[in-house]
């Protein structure tokens, strides 16, 4: 095959916040529609106000809508099933892992939403997630959300997606203070959450995004960033000493979008306090070492991977990495992708680059790589472009340029 089958395991949809109205259940309605004008006058004060919105440099954005292919789409791939077909394919793309971009019922700033309201926006999302990856079968793995506060009901959730065809599996919401008001997830409490996507074959994916409330102080938006992917990372150790992974042996656990270089230190690190004398206590019932348990359930998606990250491949497991593009976000690789992927993958071996980009995600979430070769086939990134190395221009931007548009 001369070309990659290319499995995006980061992307991103959800509808206009008005067009959730329908996927909203009636008795709902009525809040929902006071949810969304109270939640458009606040973005609309935070605008005027320039806080929150402005997470991305203005100049940046600025120059990246001279990309004609990003100024025609924006961001209309979130909801627009044509504009989204047409962009990932150029793009090399065949299939996709959705993760959500906005969910109805989010408290507004120093508001408060009842748990029947949250627990219906996640249900309304799900619903329109549904509908949304039944437009294009088989190349859309759309990822559950939930709601904890109450676990029964998460559980019917998690049953009634994938019943519908939501195959990718669910995303853990933040736990654990200061980032939400849950108990972390060694908690007894999400032990039936486990126990159901095992049963069902339900990865369960954790995602960057969540961190404390920084405030609107100077430095805020530099302290997010600095320490946003080290929130996500948590879960990931609360599960495995918790013996999460010990005892659910089939879960499979995807950690998306939070960089990759921290995984061979910590996984490392783990192994030491694991295998030493001075807290031999804390190997509980586990009967392997932590990177055992990441090398036989744990995945990366690798989102926007830069090639000084792909040299750490040996070390977290060529097996265990997926590139994502993050589609439609401005801090993604679309719509200059293949200009990433021969800067991050040129002159590797073809089979290594075959298992990062499609293979993998397909053993991982359950895609059929025969009934998407033929659309790569079509489309996808050429085998004979990613064969050479990058070149030194490629190079020299690796650590002072993150994104190629």
């Amino acid at each position: 095959m001369s070309r990659y089958t290319f499995i995006s395991s980061d992307c991103h949809a959800a509808p206009k916040m008005p067009d959730y109205r329908p996927f909203v259940a009636a008795e709902h309605r009525e809040a929902f529609d006071d949810w969304l004008a109270e939640s458009q006058r606040e973005a609309a004060e935070a605008r005027r106000k320039r806080i929150g919105g402005n997470l991305f440099d203005e100049d940046y954005i600025e120059e990246a809508e001279k990309n004609e292919a990003f100024a025609a789409s924006h961001m209309d791939g979130l909801w627009s099933h044509e504009t989204r077909v047409n962009d990932l394919e150029a793009d090399g793309v065949v299939a996709e892992v959705i993760f959500p971009n906005g969910i109805p019922f989010t408290p507004v700033r120093g508001g408060q939403v009842s748990g029947e309201l949250r627990l219906e926006g996640t249900r309304a999302y799900n619903r329109w997630l549904t509908d949304f990856c039944q437009q294009a079968p088989g190349r859309r793995g759309g990822i559950a959300v939930l709601d904890l506060h109450d676990i029964d009901a998460a559980v019917a959730e998690i049953r009634s997606a994938r019943e519908g065809g939501l195959f990718a599996g669910i995303l853990l919401p933040p736990a654990g203070e200061p980032v939400a008001r849950a108990p972390h997830y060694n908690h007894p409490r999400y032990e039936p959450i486990w126990t159901v996507c095992e049963e069902l074959g339900m990865p369960v994916n954790l995602h960057g995004g969540a961190s404390p409330d920084y405030g609107e102080f100077p430095g805020s938006l530099g302290a997010y960033l600095t320490e946003v992917t080290f929130w996500a990372h948590r879960p990931f150790w609360f599960m495995l000493w918790a013996g999460v992974l010990e005892r659910h042996p089939g879960l499979r656990l995807m950690v998306s979008e939070q960089t990759v270089d921290w995984i061979p230190s910590t996984l490392e690190f783990m192994d030491y306090l694991y295998k030493g004398p001075l807290f031999k206590q804390i190997r509980g019932d586990l009967s392997l070492k932590p990177s055992e348990y990441f090398a036989r359930q744990c995945w990366v998606g690798a989102s926007f991977m830069t090639r000084l990250e792909c040299e750490l491949r040996e070390g977290i497991g060529v097996d265990r990495i997926m590139f994502g593009t993050d589609y439609p976000h401005v801090e993604g690789t679309w719509p200059n992708t293949a200009a990433r992927l021969r800067h991050t993958f040129g002159g590797l071996p073809e089979a290594e680059v075959r298992a990062m980009l499609g293979g993998n995600a397909a053993a991982a979430y359950g895609f059929d790589l025969e009934k998407l070769d033929s659309l790569a086939n079509q489309v996808g990134p050429e085998v004979s472009n990613l064969l050479a190395g990058p070149t030194p221009e490629d190079l020299a931007k690796d650590g002072t340029a993150y994104l190629l548009r």
